[in-house]
């Protein structure tokens, strides 16, 4: 289980560093412009614009754009084929920082099949860029000799500053293959390359980036540490902002191997907001990755889910083969994780295809390994071993001791669940012996406390006591939670065993104040969306007030405009008019008995027009100062709409703290009821005292339940829509079974009828919420004798229509409009909270559902949903 934990932290270097090679930094750019300015079309200024375009390549892409367009047209209007192939390579370095990727490429082969002298660094450079695109594309092999063409053309006394690139471009397919000795071989060459431009450090940081990352596949972890910081310092001095990208994600990895989440969900916030300054896609899929790592280790498996979906849909959109595989493997992991096994072996089964299309053993080796643990939580002990085995043989090959030190502790799981305890002791010491060699204290604690659960069952309870006074002592000294928590529950296990009951108390109780912790810090940044939503709308509602009233008024101006073209044009009419008309009069001048009468009329007529200009200079300087107004109010409202936005951000982190600190009081004594109520029953054997704890169980477990309700309130809200097929009787079984106990208590007969035919493509999420919801609902409202419930699915291409049916209490007439408000009740004498058809309300409308419902008072209700069936 712990293998797949080094590939997160190895997935978010990979790839985000070799995604992308910059070139001249902005400051270079000024005089550039300034030089451009003085010259005139020539393929001297071509060249310039090149520079220029590549000066501002991943700094201001729509500037890069721009220049790298005009260069292309002047060396067009020139003929000047060098400028023409050059322009070409730079237009396609632009399509590939937006990920368009067969457009980069056709762009860079229209450069390469130019018949035309360029200088060889530059066709070699374009050689590389299509490598780039290859590698991207999972086509390692193509992406390799692309590389390697690269190197020939310029030769081995070629620029130094490409070939620095070449070679650390040709070492990174290596990493990702898990070839790390020949990437340091490699890296070596590309350094002392690019340290012969000691004022570039572009490539350098490139170089550094790309050891880190080979180094920590070795685990040699001080030295991939010495090339981060190498990288980071540097990036102060450059200010590089795509390495302060990596600088962040590695800082993230950093507080997450302290244990210190909170510190790394803010480094991968602040990569997140860089990643919205420079728009690559590639960049932002990794940034969601750390992001998913972080909420997976503080498990947070739904919202890990949400950001693995976002890298997914990038990663599908954008046809990156092998960030797919891997967010497969992790979807994979967290499935398993919770225990959702069929959907983890739908994961891993995509997941280990892609991998074997694209020749990446590694990562086959992951996803057996995952295999291995589902078959494992299945009890399929010799499937589970003979996917380990897979793995293992796989990673002995790659040569990376501590992936093979994780698969023997997962073997050795196995064989203590057969009873095969000398074989799994043994296992369980060889990944100790690796942990400890590797100096990886967080996989040394793990080892200690999984050996020590096996000595707890073998009765070798002094041994057992050893490793969870050492697996304590690292836990402690590293600041790892999570492996402390499960410290001190072995402890409490241990000391039951040995019959020092008051020991294992204080164990347990510090085990609960500890998960207590570890909860309140992980909702830190999830907190109650439901207190805020009615003044959320109510805010929402004044926006878009203000929005309106705004909109109407830039109506008026715009009428107001339209009238004086109007005026405009009746005037330039009047004019042409009147021209004429002075024509005609010319002409007429041979009319000398008319002269004295037409000179009268053009008189009038010279008078009217001056008396229209005047009018016309009125109105215009009304409707001046009519837009002066308008412009100021539009101000105001704008400053207005900015305070309200403001005072609503205040409200949600005033709500956000009230939230956190109520759930936090809340969680603490639930927790500590429960956990004492669970104690008791072990130690206590008064009858009497056990009906009293068993009162305090129910008690807390109902006010867990309502924390709960008010959870799903606030993802109904928050969750981001992510739509596949929906499992729907798998889905209405896992809620019968959960509610079995009060179906058995309360003797009600359940039928369920499902037909999912074609399958039904929604939110799984969102619709277990309405279904769990309603099932409860009709349990609370059951009939006292004989009750019933029936659960009827039929789906087509159109819609799912899901029906629930109780022969319960049903609803009077005076109660059926207000079933849906929130903490309604209809009978005080109710045990539920009056939550549960309001939150299925706001998730079927969340869906684009409806709902409705039948009932008649004493006989029963059926409730109805309706929900598309989306594509």
């Amino acid at each position: 289980m712990r293998a797949i934990f080094l590939l997160w932290s190895l997935f978010l270097w990979m790839v985000v560093g070799v995604a992308f090679a910059q070139l001249p930094h902005v400051p270079y750019a000024d005089s550039l412009q300034k030089e451009i300015l003085t010259l005139k079309d020539s393929p001297q200024k071509v060249d310039r614009l090149c520079e220029l375009a590549y000066a501002f390549t991943e700094v201001d892409d729509d500037k890069a754009v721009l220049y790298a367009v005009q260069a292309k047209e002047m060396a067009l209007k020139l003929n000047y084929v060098a400028g023409i192939k050059e322009a070409l390579t730079i237009s396609g370095v632009a399509e590939y920082i937006f990920g368009n990727y067969n457009r980069a490429l056709d762009l860079y082969r229209q450069s390469q099949k130019m018949k035309g002298s360029q200088k060889p660094e530059l066709e070699a450079y374009n050689l590389m860029l299509m490598g780039n695109v290859h590698r991207d594309w999972a086509n390692f092999d193509s992406a390799e000799y692309y590389y390697q063409r690269a190197v020939k053309t310029i030769g081995e006394q070629g620029d130094p500053y490409y070939l620095g690139k070449f070679y650390r471009a040709m070492a990174t397919i290596k990493v990702i293959l898990w070839h790390n000795e020949e990437a340091i071989e490699l890296l070596k060459k590309a350094e002392a390359y690019a340290i012969q431009k000691p004022r570039d450090y572009n490539v350098l940081m490139n170089i550094w980036e790309t050891y880190g990352m080979a180094y920590y596949q070795m685990l040699k972890l001080p030295e991939a540490k010495r090339y981060m910081n190498k990288l980071c310092n540097q990036e102060q001095v450059n200010i590089d902002l795509l390495m302060r990208v990596l600088c962040m994600l590695a800082k993230a990895d950093e507080f997450i191997n302290e244990g210190r989440y909170e510190n790394a969900l803010t480094a991968a916030l602040e990569a997140l907001q860089l990643t919205d300054v420079h728009r690559y896609p590639t960049y932002r899929l990794k940034v969601y990755m750390k992001i998913g790592r972080i909420y997976a280790q503080l498990s947070q498996y739904a919202l890990a889910s949400q950001y693995y979906f976002k890298g997914l849909k990038i990663a599908e959109d954008y046809k990156l083969r092998w960030e797919e595989a891997n967010l497969y493997s992790f979807m994979a992991w967290v499935s398993q994780e919770q225990l959702n096994l069929r959907l983890a072996y739908s994961y891993a089964t995509k997941s280990i295809t892609i991998f074997n299309t694209i020749n990446d053993p590694h990562g086959s080796a992951v996803a057996e390994n995952i295999f291995g643990l589902i078959y494992y939580y299945q009890h399929k002990y010799d499937e589970a071993l003979s996917a380990f085995e897979k793995s293992l043989s796989i990673r002995k090959v790659l040569g990376n001791a501590s992936d093979v030190s994780g698969i023997g502790y997962n073997m050795a799981m196995v064989y203590e669940a057969m009873g095969n305890y000398s074989k799994a002791y043994t296992l369980y010491k060889e990944s100790l012996e690796t942990d400890e060699k590797f100096n990886t204290p967080k996989e040394v604690s793990i080892s200690c406390n999984g050996l020590a659960t096996l000595l707890i069952e073998m009765g070798n309870y002094p041994e057992a006591e050893h490793y969870l006074a050492k697996a304590l002592t690292i836990s402690l000294k590293t600041g790892e939670k999570n492996e402390r928590k499960n410290t001190y529950l072995n402890f409490a296990r241990l000391n039951e065993k040995l019959g020092d009951y008051k020991k294992a108390v204080i164990f347990h109780n510090r085990y609960v104040e500890l998960s207590d912790s570890i909860a309140s810090e992980s909702n830190n940044y999830k907190l109650a969306e439901l207190h805020a939503l009615y003044e959320v709308e109510r805010k929402e509602a004044e926006v878009k007030k203000i929005s309106q009233q705004k909109e109407r008024q830039e109506n008026e101006l715009r009428s107001q405009i339209a009238l004086a073209r109007q005026q405009k044009i009746i005037i330039v009419v009047s004019l042409v008019a009147i021209g004429l008309l002075v024509i005609t009069l010319g002409i007429g001048n041979k009319y000398i008995r008319n002269r004295n009468k037409s000179h009268q009329a053009l008189e009038k007529l010279n008078h009217e027009i001056i008396e229209k200009n005047e009018e016309i200079m009125a109105q215009s300087e009304e409707l001046r100062e009519a837009s002066e107004t308008i412009s100021h109010i539009n101000k105001e409202l704008e400053n207005k709409v900015e305070q309200r936005t403001s005072e609503l951000k205040q409200a949600y982190k005033e709500l956000d703290t009230f939230f956190y600190r109520s759930s936090h009081d809340f969680r603490r004594p639930i927790t500590t009821f429960l956990g004492l109520a669970g104690v008791a029953k072990i130690t206590v054997k008064d009858p009497n005292s056990l009906e009293l704890f068993e009162k305090v169980s129910e008690t807390a477990t109902s006010l867990d339940k309502m924390l709960a309700k008010l959870q799903s309130i606030s993802d109904v809200g928050s969750q981001q829509m992510i739509f596949k097929e929906v499992l729907l009787k798998e889905m209405i079984d896992e809620i019968l079974i959960g509610f079995a106990k009060t179906i058995q208590q309360k003797r009600i007969t359940v039928t369920v009828s499902v037909q999912e035919q074609p399958p039904l493509v929604s939110y799984p999420a969102m619709i277990k919420i309405v279904v769990e919801n309603l099932i409860e609902n009709a349990i609370h409202f059951c009939a006292m004798f004989n009750p019933t419930m029936a659960i009827r699915v039929s789906v087509d291409l159109e819609n799912a229509i899901i029906e629930v049916v109780d022969n319960g209490q049903g609803i009077s007439d005076e109660y059926k409009h207000r079933i849906f408000d929130m903490y309604f009740r209809a009978n005080e004498k109710s045990k539920g909270n009056g939550l549960g058809l309001y939150i299925a309300q706001k998730a079927i409308k969340r869906l684009n559902g409806t709902i409705y419902f039948k009932t008649q008072y004493g006989e029963g209700s059926v409730f109805t949903v309706v929900l598309p069936n989306t594509e």
